[in-house]
This record gives structure tokens, sequence and C-alpha cells, in this order.
């Protein structure tokens, strides 16, 4: 991947941890890794195991893994992050268009 793709895809890495923080989220990023899963998201009660597209376009064999990964904790939700803006879908299958829509909770207050 050119730099400037591995750049851009970073980037977006970050706005989408950004966004899950202001929504209260522990969020750990596996930067630079190239594994299936990007970041890994934590809240009361919640796990989000999430892959970060630009393009929205998951590969088959990467979406499998995102759900295998997810699986593997028997409350974690498999998610992919894309754009326009910073939009998620839980992936709810193996095919291209298993997925639904997906908002995080908003910020807990103490």
């Amino acid at each position: 991947m050119p730099p400037n793709h591995y750049r851009a895809g970073a980037d977006f890495e970050r706005e989408v941890r950004a966004h899950l923080i202001r929504h209260g989220y522990e969020v750990i990023r596996s930067a630079g890794s190239k594994t299936k899963v990007d970041l890994l998201a934590f809240k009361t009660g919640q796990v989000l195991v999430i892959q970060c597209k630009r393009n929205g376009s998951l590969p088959p064999a990467e979406r499998v893994e995102v759900r295998r990964i997810a699986a593997l904790i028997p409350t974690a939700l498999p998610l992919l992050a894309a754009r326009p803006g910073i939009t998620f879908n839980m992936l709810t299958g193996d095919g291209p268009h298993d997925r639904t829509p997906w908002a995080p909770d908003p910020k807990e207050t103490p």
C-alpha cells in the first residue's frame, strides 16, 4: 500500500477512535499491525471489534475474520467503520450485504 493510502487509513482509524472516546468508550488501536481488527472498544457491558475502511468495502476474508474474532467474546459486536463522516455497520453475516446500521451509545454521565 503506498504511504499516502496507509496514512489516510491510519488517520481514519484515529478519527474513529476519537469519535468513540467522545462517546465514553475506552479504545485500543492496533496500529501498523496489519491485523483484521483495527480497534477494540470497551464500555460497561459492551465490547466492539472494529475494522475501519474509508470506502466501506470489506473483503470477504476480512469480514469472516472480524466476525470470528468477535465471536470469541459472547457479547462482542463485529463492526465496520466507514465514510461518509463516521458510520458504523454491524456485520451480521459473511455476505457483502449482511450488515445493519449501528450507532454508539451516548456518553454516560457520572
